[in-house]
C-alpha cells in the first residue's frame, strides 16, 4: 500500500535520519522540525512505521524513536476518538510487528502514551482505567502459547515501571502472580523480560511500603539469575545484582528476610571467575552495601558471616595480583614501576582487579559489622593461614589482617600481644609477596593502633630498616609506608637507636633510585622521621633539605606529586625542629610553595596550603609579613564553587536531540554539573591553612578576621561534609587573633562566673557570638565527624573565653549536647534498614569522646551552675558505661564521669552513692586499662572533693584500686598511668 503524501515526505526526512552523514542528518532535522510541530505528523508517523512492505526496518525503528520523542505534545490536542484510534493503532502494530527493534520501539511509544495519559487523570487510583484496552492485552500476551507474545508483555510491564508504580497499586497483587509465572516460564527470553521488568518495579519501589507485595518474588528472581550465572549469561547476573544492590537499603523486613539468599547469590558471583569482573564487582558491592545497611543481620548469621569471609580469603589466596592493598595501584604515576614485577596486575588503569575485589570487600565488612561478630573469625583465619607452608596462603593471612586494621582498630589494639609475633615473622618471610603484605599490614597496624602500637618501636624499625634493602620495589615503598605510619607519633626515645643509620638510608635510597614509588614514599618517610625526632633531627637538616631543594624545583606535570612531598616534608622538618633551626630554609619553603600556585595542578595547591598551615605554626609571628599577600588567595579559593557546568555527553538511546519536543531553540541545554572533587580538596586545605595562620599568626591577622570569618561561615553550609568538618575547626582558630589584640593573648576569667562583668572585649564577644552561633547549629548536622569537630571547637573557645562566651548559646549548646548523648541528634537518625536490634552490638561512636569531652568543659566553665543538669545528663553517660558496651565507650564514660567529679566537687554528693561510686567501682574490676586507669583517676578526685562525707567507703575504694599496684607499666602508657 502506498503511502499518503505527507507520510511520504516524512519517511524521505526520517530515512536521511539512518544516513552515516552527520550534514545530512542535520539538513533533515532542520527540515523535520517545522513539520513536527503539526499534530498531523503523528498520523503520518504511525502510517511510515506500518509500512513494512515499502519501508526498511531501520526508517521505521528512527520514525518510532521520533514519535516517541514529539507525542507527548500532541496527545493533549487530540479529541477523544482520535486518542482512541491511535492507542488502537499502537495495540495493533505490537501484535503483528515482526521486526525487534521496531517491537521494542513501539513497546516504550505505548508507555510513554499510557504515562502521560495517566499522569493526566484526575483520579490516579482509576488512572490505569482511561486504557484498559492495554492491560487487557497484556494479560492475554502474558497468557500465550506463543513465547515471543509472552515476553512482549513483560517488555511493556519493563517500560511502564513508573506508571504501575503510581497508577496500578490497586492490581499490585494481580501483577506478582503475572511475574511469578514469567519467572517459572519454560522459555529463557520470557523468563529474562519478566527479571528485568520485576527488577525495574522492586529498585522503584524499593523504599516504599509496598515493596512487601513483591518481595517474596525476591528467591524466584534469584532463581532464574543462578541459571543465567551457570549458562554464562551476565546481562541478567548483572540486572539482578543491580536490582538487589537498590534492594539493601530498603526499610522493609520482608525484604530482610531474604537478606541470607541476597548475599549467598552475590557471594557465589564474587567467585565466579567466568564471569566478567566488572560484573564480580557488582555482586561486590551488594555484599558491602548489604554490611553498611544491615549489619547486625550480617553479624549475627554466623554461617552467612563464615562463608563470606572464606571466600574473600581464598579469592586472595588464589589471586596473582599484589595483596598489598590499594597503596600503589591507585597512583597511575606509579604503576610503570611495578610492570613486569612478580604479583603485578596488568589490568587497565582504574579496573578492579580480583584482590581489591576481596580485599574492598573485607574492609567494609570490618568497618561496618559489629566487632564482636566480624574480629574473631576474621583474625582466626589469618593466624591459621599465617601458619601455613603454602605462601599464598600466608600472603592471605597477613593482607587480610592490614585489611581489617581500621574497621577493628578497637579489638586489634586489644590484641596486639597475640598478633606482632605473626606480623614480624610474616615480615622475614622468604616469599616476597608474603613480605610487601607484611609492610602493608605493618603500615595499617602503625596508622589505626596508635598508641599501642609504638612500644613495639624496638622490634619495628629494625625490620623495616632491613626491608628498604629488599629487592621488591614494592617491599621498598611499603617500608617506606611504615617509617611514614609509624613514626609520625613516635617519641625521641623511640627513634634515637636508628636515627643516624635510618637518615642516611633513607637519603641514599633517594639519591639511588628512580622509581617514582620509592621516591615518593621515602621523601614522606624523611618527613615522619624528622617528626619523630624533634630537635634531635637538627644535624640532619642541611643534607635532607638540600635534597628536598633539587625536588622542589620539578617542573615536570609526571613529577608534581614528589615536588609536593619535598615540600610537605620541608613543612615537617620546620615543625621538629623548630623556628630557629629552619629560619634559613624558610624564603626557600615558601618560595616554592608559593611558585606551585601557579601551576595548573590541585595536588600542587593542596601541598602548598598544607606547607602554609605548618609554617605559620613554626614561624608565628615571622610570619605576618605574608598574610598580605597570602589571605586573599586563600579566602577567594574558599570561596569558589566546586560545580561546574560541562556539555553533557550523548547517552546512548538520546539521538536525534534537536527533534525533541519543543518549540524552542535551547541554546543553553545539554549541559550537566559536574562537581569538581580535586577543587574540594583544595578548599579544604585553604580552610585549614587560613585557621592555622589565624592562630599562629597573632593580633596581625585581624584585619584579615572580616572577610575569613565570612567565608568560613558560607562555607560551613556546603553541601560536602569535609567542606563543613574543617570550616568546623577553623572556626575557633579566629577567636585567638582577638584574644591577641585586646587580651595579651590570655582572658582571665572564672568558673562559673556569670553575674560580674564579662570580660571580653567587644570586639572579641561580637566574633565569639557570630562562631559559636554556627558551631551550635553544626551540633545539628546529619554528618558525625562535623558534629564531632563542633563540639571540640566550642570546647576550645569556652575554656579559652570563660562562662560569658557561653552565654548567648547555652540553652541550645546544651540540649543539642544532650541529644547526641541520649542518641536523639541528627547524625544519629540514620535509617536502620530493618535493624530491630538494640545498640549492645553497637561499636564505639569516636565523635562521642568529643560530646563527652565537651560535658566535662561545661562543668570546667559553668563550674556550680552545670550541676542543675546532672540528673538530665548522668542517665545517658552511664549508657556508655554499661559492660556490654566496647572498652572505649565505657573508658570514655567513666573518664567523662571523673572529669565532673573533677570540676564540681561537693557539687555531685548527691549522685555520689547511686551513680559515681558504683560505676568508678566497676571500672576499677573492668578488664581494659583505660577504663581502670579512669576509674581511679574518678575516685582520686571524687574523694579530694566530697572530702569527709565519704570517708567510710575509704577502705572498699582501696581495696577495689589495689590491684593496679600489681600491674606491669611496661604493657603500654595506658598501664603505666594506672
Amino acid at each position: 500500500m502506498a503511502l499518503s503524501a505527507d507520510a511520504a515526505q516524512m519517511a524521505t526526512y526520517l530515512a536521511a535520519l539512518t544516513h552515516p552523514d552527520t550534514n545530512a542528518i542535520r539538513q533533515a532535522e532542520i527540515a523535520l522540525k517545522p513539520i513536527l510541530k503539526n499534530s498531523q505528523c503523528v498520523p503520518a508517523m504511525i502510517e511510515v512505521v506500518k509500512s513494512r512492505e515499502t519501508q526498511n526496518d531501520a526508517v521505521r525503528h528512527v520514525t518510532v524513536i521520533v514519535l516517541r520523542k514529539r507525542i507527548i505534545g500532541h496527545l493533549a490536542k487530540f479529541d477523544a476518538a482520535t486518542k482512541a484510534a491511535l492507542r488502537a493503532e499502537l495495540l495493533s502494530i505490537l501484535q503483528t510487528e515482526s521486526s525487534r527493534p521496531v517491537r521494542n520501539g513501539v513497546v516504550a511509544l505505548v508507555a510513554t502514551v499510557c504515562k502521560v495519559e495517566a499522569d493526566g487523570s484526575a483520579d490516579s487510583s482509576q488512572a490505569a482505567a482511561g486504557w484498559p484496552e492495554l492491560f487487557q492485552f497484556i494479560a492475554a500476551a502474558a497468557g500465550d502459547t506463543h513465547p515471543e507474545a509472552r515476553e512482549l508483555a513483560f517488555l511493556l510491564l519493563g517500560e511502564m515501571t513508573e506508571t504501575i508504580g503510581i497508577h496500578l497499586k490497586p492490581q499490585f497483587v494481580t501483577l506478582v502472580s503475572l511475574f511469578s509465572a514469567g519467572l517459572s516460564d519454560g522459555d529463557i527470553k520470557v523468563q529474562n523480560a519478566s527479571v528485568k521488568a520485576l527488577g525495574l518495579l522492586l529498585s522503584y519501589l524499593s523504599d516504599e511500603d509496598d515493596i512487601d507485595t513483591f518481595a517474596p518474588l525476591i528467591p524466584p528472581i534469584l532463581t532464574v539469575a543462578e541459571a543465567c550465572r551457570a549458562r554464562n549469561d551476565e546481562e541478567i547476573v548483572s540486572t539482578t545484582l543491580d536490582v538487589l544492590y537498590d534492594l539493601c537499603f530498603s526499610p522493609s523486613q520482608a525484604v530482610a528476610a531474604h537478606m541470607t539468599t541476597i548475599v549467598k547469590f552475590s557471594q557465589i558471583c564474587m567467585a565466579d571467575s567466568n564471569l566478567e569482573m566488572g560484573v564480580r564487582d557488582s555482586a561486590a558491592l551488594v555484599v558491602a552495601t548489604m554490611a553498611e545497611s544491615r549489619p547486625k543481620h550480617l553479624g549475627r548469621d554466623v554461617p552467612l558471616l563464615t562463608g563470606l569471609l572464606e571466600t574473600i580469603f581464598n579469592l586472595i589466596e588464589n589471586s596473582d595480583g599484589s595483596a598489598a592493598g590499594a597503596l600503589f595501584e591507585s597512583n597511575p604515576a606509579w604503576k610503570e614501576d611495578f610492570e613486569g614485577t612478580e604479583g603485578y596486575d596488568e589490568s587497565e588503569d582504574g579496573a578492579t582487579t580480583e584482590t581489591g575485589m576481596a580485599q574492598g570487600t573485607l574492609d567494609m565488612l570490618a568497618c561496618e559489622v559489629p566487632k564482636k561478630f566480624i574480629f574473631e573469625p576474621v583474625v582466626s583465619r589469618c593466624m591459621s593461614r599465617l601458619g601455613s607452608t603454602d605462601p599464598k596462603q600466608r600472603k592471605a593471612g597477613i593482607a587480610c589482617l592490614g585489611v581489617i586494621a581500621e574497621g577493628c582498630a578497637e579489638p586489634l589494639r586489644e590484641n596486639l600481644a597475640q598478633v606482632m609475633p605473626h606480623v614480624f615473622k610474616a615480615a622475614g618471610d622468604n616469599d616476597a609477596r608474603v613480605r610487601e603484605c607484611a609492610c602493608f599490614a605493618l603500615g595499617q597496624i602503625s596508622e589505626h593502633c596508635q598508641p599501642e602500637v609504638l612500644s613495639y618501636s624496638s622490634q619495628i624499625l629494625p625490620i623495616v630498616f632491613a626491608l628498604l634493602d629488599d629487592a621488591n620495589i614494592a617491599v621498598q615503598a611499603t617500608s617506606c609506608y611504615v617509617l611514614e605510619m609509624f613514626c609520625e607519633r613516635l617519641e625521641p626515645d623511640g627513634v634515637r637507636p636508628l636515627l643516624d643509620p635510618l637518615v642516611k638510608k633513607l637519603a641514599s635510597m633517594l639519591e639511588a633510585t628512580n622509581k617514582r614509588s620509592v621516591q615518593e614514599m621515602t621523601v614522606a618517610a624523611l618527613a615522619a622521621t624528622a617528626v619523630a625526632a624533634e630537635e634531635e633531627f637538627a644535624p640532619y637538616v642541611p643534607g635532607v633539605a638540600n635534597l628536598m631543594a633539587k625536588l622542589m624545583q620539578l617542573k615536570d606535570e609526571k613529577t608534581f606529586s614528589l615536588r609536593g612531598r619535598a615540600l610537605e616534608c620541608m613543612g615537617h622538618i620546620a615543625i621538629a625542629v623548630g623556628k630557629d633551626t629552619f629560619r634559613p630554609y624558610f624564603q626557600s619553603t615558601m618560595q616554592c610553595a608559593c611558585e606551585g600556585l601557579t601551576f595548573e595542578s590541585t595536588d600542587l595547591h593542596e601541598f602548598a596550603y598544607a606547607a602554609f598551615a605548618n609554617l605559620s605554626k613554626v614561624m608565628g609571628d615571622e610570619f605576618s609579613p605574608v598574610l598580605q599577600e597570602l589571605v586573599p588567595h586563600l579566602i577567594t579559593v574558599i570561596s569558589q564553587d566546586e560545580g561546574q557546568l560541562e556539555k553533557a555527553e550523548e547517552a546512548q538511546g538520546n539521538q536525534f536531540n534537536a527533534l525533541d519536543d519543543s518549540d524552542e531553540e535551547d541554546e543553553e541545554g545539554g549541559y550537566v554539573m559536574h562537581i569538581r572533587t580535586a577543587l574540594l580538596e583544595s578548599k579544604k586545605g585553604a580552610i585549614t591553612a587560613i585557621g592555622e595562620m589565624a592562630t599562629h599568626s597573632g593580633a596581625a591577622f585581624v584585619p584579615f578576621l572580616g572577610d575569613a570569618m565570612t567565608v568560613l561561615l558560607k562555607a560551613a553550609d556546603n553541601w560536602h561534609p569535609l567542606i563543613k568538618v574543617e570550616c568546623a575547626d577553623a572556626m575557633a582558630s579566629l577567636i585567638v587573633p582577638c584574644v591577641a589584640q585586646d587580651h595579651g593573648g590570655e582572658i582571665k576569667w572564672e568558673k562559673g562566673d556569670i553575674a560580674g562583668a564579662s570580660p571580653l572585649s567587644a570586639n572579641t564577644t561580637q566574633a565569639v557570638n557570630v562562631i559559636m552561633k554556627a558551631l551550635v547549629v553544626l551540633m545539628q548536622d546529619d554528618t558525625e565527624e562535623v558534629v564531632g569537630k563542633a563540639c571540640e571547637s566550642i570546647q576550645s573557645i569556652i575554656e579559652l573565653c570563660g562562662p560569658h562566651s557561653f552565654a548567648s548559646v547555652a540553652n541550645e549548646c546544651l540540649e543539642n549536647t544532650y541529644a547526641l548523648l541520649a542518641k536523639e541528634a541528627p547524625c544519629q537518625q540514620l535509617e536502620d534498614y530493618g535493624e530491630e536490634f538494640g545498640d549492645e552490638d553497637d561499636d564505639h561512636d569516636a565523635f562521642m569522646t568529643s560530646v563527652c569531652d565537651l560535658v566535662g568543659s561545661f562543668g570546667r566553665v559553668m563550674g556550680h551552675h552545670f550541676v542543675q543538669y546532672l540528673p538530665k545528663f548522668l542517665p545517658p553517660i552511664c549508657e556508655y558505661a554499661k559492660s556490654s558496651r566496647p572498652p572505649s565507650d565505657r573508658s570514655m564514660a567513666v573518664g567523662c564521669l571523673g572529669e565532673l567529679a573533677q570540676e564540681l566537687g561537693a557539687g555531685i554528693s548527691e549522685y555520689w552513692s547511686n551513680v559515681f561510686y558504683p560505676a568508678a567501682i566497676a571500672g576499677l574490676a573492668d578488664s581494659d586499662y583505660s577504663v581502670r586507669r579512669n576509674a581511679a583517676f574518678c575516685i582520686g578526685v571524687s574523694c579530694e572533693g566530697l572530702g569527709e562525707s565519704v570517708a567510710s567507703q575509704y577502705g572498699a575504694m582501696l581495696q577495689a584500686m589495689s590491684p593496679l599496684f600489681g600491674i606491669d607499666v611496661n604493657d603500654g602508657d595506658t598501664a603505666a598511668a594506672c
